[in-house]
């Protein structure tokens, strides 16, 4: 059960966290370019892979350990 609440609450963390970076005042001091590209772009993409990056390490630390185990068990036996 703890771990399920830790689990959430970094999961509530993390989406205040977007939404801190993808709030317009945010956004607003990303300006010039880079590599030719502009720098917003840049900054907009690197947040989304960053989230969908945390998100998948926040949902899947613990769900592989647990089903693991599991399945581990369920072989033991005939």
């Amino acid at each position: 059960m703890l771990r399920r609440t830790a689990k959430r609450d970094r999961l509530v963390g993390l989406f205040i966290a977007g939404a801190v970076l993808l709030n317009p005042p945010i956004l607003n001091l990303v300006g010039g370019t880079l590599f030719g590209w502009p720098a917003l772009y840049l900054y907009l993409f690197a947040v989304w892979a960053a989230l969908i990056a945390a998100t998948a390490l926040i949902v899947e630390r613990g769900g592989s350990g647990s089903a693991g185990r599991g399945r581990a068990e369920d072989g033991d036996q005939p």
